[in-house]
């Protein structure tokens, strides 16, 4: 059935693929104008419409509005958003190079267009000849003028390389023919900034025959100031002749002369196109300047840019009804494989269905078989649960009988050994002997104790002693029966106690005994020789709080949660304990209303926290009895 699955899985894949089969690449081109004119406007006319040519392609275009941070924001998101190539012409040379340099360093194409950069940190680069432009200029306002040239030129933006080589030639040649520029100031190529330059330049320079503007815009603002200043007779040369702004002024006599500054988007995409796709193309590419746009052929250019217009949009409509058809088809298209693909599904549904149906009688009979042998299984888990519960139970009477049978002869025993251990007429070697024999038939008693505790503590009988001990004295003495292990095993045991007046207060004296002889013993027990044991006590707010740390082996967190409960242990392979010590910890401090935690990392060690409240028993009161019922296991 799984195989089945997978083969009706690969068949629809295949069908449905067949309708998008075409694998073609689609490249991106991105383009970066530093401004948005009318020039810009006719260029990015062109582009749009070179691209229509081309279906492997797509194009986005972005103008930094004479922004040198805008610009480069624009280079950067083309950059990082997996742009094939980046067009750019540059609003300033010095400023935009870095950044230029940057990513054409990291691998992407880049184009340079209209403008330059410092150096040739580039793939191509695509400009007009300005200085040309320049000196054609200088020729055309000799050739208008019956009088040598006297220039007020508004130049465009400074560090702008158009500008600087259109000022260039159009001052190198204007002095050779006796010509002079007798006041340049920059317009940064906008008309409103240019009116107010031209309006000052005009009043301090009277003697003006002629404005030289290098582009039609700033042309038109200085007609306007002439206009206003009654001055006629002063002819304006601009640059650009875009067909909206530059010949159309020129055909409404608004300026005298405007030179054509190519555009040429088409060429852009073509050489992009040509890079991306490892085709021949020229590195460097200087477009010759033409001659000037007048009276005497405003007119027709404006005709035929009419006609190139009317052109344009009937090319986009008819790409778009292209679009339209081949949207269509896709979608025809796909819809049929759609339909195969459904088919087969439906054909492999169907036999599923079957399919299951066959094997459902063998499925039914295999599962009511399953369940009678797991009701089986069920009975006899129970009936062994019992019998453990009662064995459980055998062995648990069998121990507290024993430790009944032997906590008499060993209290018989105990007191002779203590009397012995005070005797002053023993050698020393008899005396620690007989230290010994005393130190461990306590040991002895305090685990019988344990037994026969644990024992209550499962019938819900523990009771709680209380009387008035000094709870820094109690603890000094525990400590002195581990020093000797400590020694034994290099390992390192402190105690830290509070200062001030002595800790009193209402315990069960041997169930506290119990608590810490348990938490310090374990601490032993999975401390490595040259390890640390801390033990430490504090009261804060009528609350004593001991903490026993050590550096032992640590206990993971899937143990942490399960150390308190009776007979468990952490080390189920190789087992160090009863699994009833921490189980009878816990009873105990609760049995004084207190709590018990532990924080512990393995190969880091643990630290037991007990947390008791601090009571006390007055002279006429007697010491109280509590029981504790065990949490039912």
């Amino acid at each position: 059935m799984k195989k089945l699955s997978i083969y009706l899985f690969i068949i629809t894949f295949l069908t449905t693929a067949l309708a998008a089969c075409s694998d073609s690449r689609i490249y991106k081109i991105g383009v970066s104008q530093c401004s948005q004119d009318d020039w810009r406007s006719k260029m990015n006319d062109e582009i749009n419409r070179e691209i229509m040519l081309h279906e492997d392609a797509e194009v986005e275009i972005h103008s930094a509005d004479d922004s040198n941070p805008k610009q480069i924001s624009d280079i950067r998101y083309f950059a990082d958003n997996g742009f094939d190539i980046i067009i750019v012409s540059p609003n300033e040379a010095q400023a935009l190079t870095p950044i230029i340099k940057e990513v054409y360093e990291s691998g992407i194409p880049v184009i340079i267009f209209d403008r330059n950069i410092i150096g040739d940190s580039y793939t191509a680069h695509i400009g007009v000849d300005d200085k040309s432009i320049g000196r054609e200029a200088a020729h055309y306002a000799f050739h208008i003028l019956t009088e040598p040239p006297k220039v007020i030129e508004i130049y465009g933006l400074r560090g702008s390389t158009p500008a600087e080589n259109r000022h260039n030639g159009f001052a190198n040649e204007l002095t050779a023919v006796g010509g002079k520029i007798i006041a340049s100031e920059a317009g940064n190529w906008n008309k409103e900034e240019a009116i107010p330059i031209v309006d000052s330049l005009l009043k301090a320079h009277p003697e003006a025959n002629l404005i030289y503007a290098h582009n039609d815009r700033m042309a038109i603002a200085a007609s306007e100031i002439t206009r206003r200043h009654g001055r006629n007779d002063i002819k304006i040369i601009g640059i650009d002749a875009a067909p909206e702004i530059g010949i159309k002024a020129v055909a409404d006599s608004i300026i005298d002369a405007t030179f054509l500054y190519p555009t040429e988007g088409h060429r852009l995409i073509q050489t992009a196109l040509a890079i991306l796709k490892g085709e021949p193309y020229q590195r460097e590419v200087e477009i010759p300047a033409s001659s000037a746009v007048d009276l005497s052929n405003a007119d027709i250019l404006l005709l035929q840019n009419e006609t190139l217009t009317e052109e344009t949009r009937k090319m986009k409509l008819l790409k778009e009804k292209i679009d339209d058809y081949w949207a269509k088809h896709s979608s025809q298209t796909s819809l049929f494989y759609a339909s195969i693909a459904i088919i087969v599904l439906l054909f492999g549904v169907f036999f599923l269905v079957l399919r299951s149906f066959w094997q459902h009688r063998r499925h039914q009979m295999a599962l009511m078989e399953r369940n009678r042998l797991l009701e089986e299984q069920r009975d006899m888990q129970k009936s062994l649960n019992e019998k453990l519960q009662e064995a459980t139970q055998s062995k648990l009477m069998f121990f507290t009988n024993v430790s009944h049978d032997l906590r008499t002869p060993l209290t018989l025993i105990s007191e002779p050994v203590s009397q012995l251990a005070d005797a002053n007429n023993l050698t020393p070697q008899q005396h620690t002997l007989i230290k010994i024999a005393d130190k461990n038939v306590k040991i002895l008693r305090r685990l019988i104790n344990q037994i026969l505790d644990f024992r209550k503590y499962e019938n819900g009988k523990l009771d709680l002693h209380l009387s008035e001990i000094d709870f820094g004295h109690a603890i000094n003495e525990w400590m002195e029966s581990f020093y000797a292990v400590a020694r034994k095993r290099d390992i390192r045991l402190s105690l830290d106690t509070p200062a001030g007046a002595p800790v009193t207060g209402a315990f069960d004296a041997e169930k506290i005994e119990r608590i810490f002889f348990n938490l310090i013993s374990n601490a032993f027990k999975y401390t490595p020789d040259n390890g640390s044991i801390h033990v430490s006590y504090s009261v804060e707010n009528e609350r004593l709080t001991l903490k026993v740390a050590d550096t032992g082996e640590g206990i993971s967190e899937r143990d942490l949660g399960n150390i308190f409960d009776r007979f468990y242990q952490a080390d189920r392979i190789h087992p160090r304990g009863s699994g009833i010590g921490l189980s009878l910890v816990k009873a105990f401090v609760e049995l004084h209303g207190g709590t018990i935690s532990v924080k512990s990392a393995l190969n880091e060690g643990s630290v037991f926290t007990v947390e008791l409240p601090i009571r006390h028993i007055s002279d006429t009161t007697v010491a109280t009895e509590q029981n504790i019922t065990p949490p039912r296991m």
